[in-house]
C-alpha cells in the first residue's frame, strides 16, 4: 500500500503542473492531452487500489511462490513500469495516435468498471479464491478486469508514442495472462461451478479458450 501511495502521489503532483500550463499558455491540444494521460493513469490505480481495500476474506489463500511472490510481482511492475514511462515520455507530437490512445485507454477503464461493479470484494492480488463471479462481463469472457486493463494501458502506451513503452505492455500483458491461468487453477480446485464455468467461457477474448 506504500508503494501503491507513492505512485498514486507521484502521478497526482503531474495533474495541477498540467493544469498551471493550460492556464499560463492558454487551452492547447498538447496540454491537454498531457492533461488527460494523467487523470486516466490515475484513476486507473485509484480504482483498483479501492477495490482492494473492500474484498472479502479468502475462501482458499495463496501459498508458495507461485501464488504470492509471482502475482505481487507482476502487480507492482505493472504499476512501477507504468509511473516510469508516464513520468518518462512526454506526449508526442502526433495527435491521432495520441487520441487514438485516449479513446483506447477510455474503452478500458469504461470495461474495468464494469468488471469492478460485479467483483467486487471479490477482487484479489494474490492467487487467492473468493466468491466466483459469473455476472456482467463476466458472463462474455473469463477475465474482463485483465482486459480493461490491458487496454487502458495500451492506450496509455500508444499516448507516449515510444516502442519501448509497446515493448512494456507486450512483457507485462504476456505475465498477466500467466497469472490469470494461476488464478483459474485456483478457483477450479475451490468451486465446482467455476470449473464448469471455465469450460463454456471464452479466456479473455471471443474465441479464445
Amino acid at each position: 500500500m506504500a508503494f501503491w501511495s507513492l505512485f498514486l502521489v507521484s502521478v497526482g503532483r503531474k495533474i495541477p503542473e498540467s493544469i498551471a500550463t493550460l492556464l499560463a499558455e492558454g487551452v492547447s491540444l498538447y496540454p491537454a492531452l498531457e492533461l488527460a494521460r494523467h487523470v486516466l493513469t490515475l484513476a486507473f490505480i485509484a480504482l483498483v487500489g479501492s477495490t482492494y481495500i473492500t474484498r472479502m476474506q479468502a475462501v482458499d489463500k495463496a501459498r508458495g511462490t507461485r501464488e504470492i511472490v509471482f502475482p505481487m510481482f507482476v502487480f507492482l511492475a505493472g504499476i512501477a513500469g507504468m509511473a516510469v514511462l508516464v513520468l518518462r515520455y512526454k506526449v508526442p507530437r502526433h495527435p491521432a495516435l495520441v487520441l487514438s490512445g485516449l479513446a483506447l485507454a477510455s474503452l478500458g477503464i469504461c470495461c474495468s468498471l464494469w468488471a469492478l461493479v460485479h467483483l467486487r470484494n471479490s477482487f484479489s492480488i494474490l492467487a487467492e479464491a473468493r466468491r466466483p463471479v459469473m455476472t456482467g462481463p463476466y458472463r462474455l469472457v473469463r477475465h474482463p478486469l485483465y482486459l480493461g486493463e490491458a487496454l487502458t494501458m495500451l492506450g496509455l502506451c500508444l499516448t507516449l508514442g515510444s516502442a519501448a513503452a509497446l515493448l512494456f505492455w507486450a512483457s507485462i500483458n504476456a505475465l498477466q495472462l500467466y497469472r490469470a491461468r494461476i488464478e483459474e487453477e485456483k478457483l477450479a480446485h475451490q468451486f465446482d461451478e467455476y470449473r464448469v464455468y471455465r469450460e463454456k467461457t471464452p479466456f479473455i477474448l471471443p474465441g479464445l479458450h
